[in-house]
């Protein structure tokens, strides 16, 4: 899972002064991934794919956090990680 340390590592943030809006977004990434594929981060969050998912979801927030459009936009990349996590093998329940 992405922690504080690993979201700022990614996006290239040194001070603190932001930190509590990174860890709003961390929480964030991990509904918004749930919300649209249905894998919680018990059933398949100790993954590359849904860490690489929570990070783009956690940038494209953190550099659009002033837009006034709210709506998430597509992404091409996003799109295959969620159809790999919604049909990967760990999203199977015995």
């Amino acid at each position: 899972m992405v922690d504080l340390t690993k979201a700022k590592e990614y996006l290239r943030i040194d001070e603190d002064y932001e930190d509590t809006l990174i860890e709003m977004l961390i929480d964030f990434s991990k509904e918004e991934i749930e919300n649209s594929t249905g894998v919680t981060f018990e059933s398949g969050g100790d993954t590359k794919t849904y860490e690489l998912a929570q990070l783009i979801i956690i940038t494209d927030r953190y550099e659009n956090r002033g837009s006034q459009d709210l709506e998430f936009k597509p992404n091409n990349m996003l799109s295959s990680l969620y159809t790999k996590l919604k049909y990967g093998d760990y999203n199977v329940q015995p």
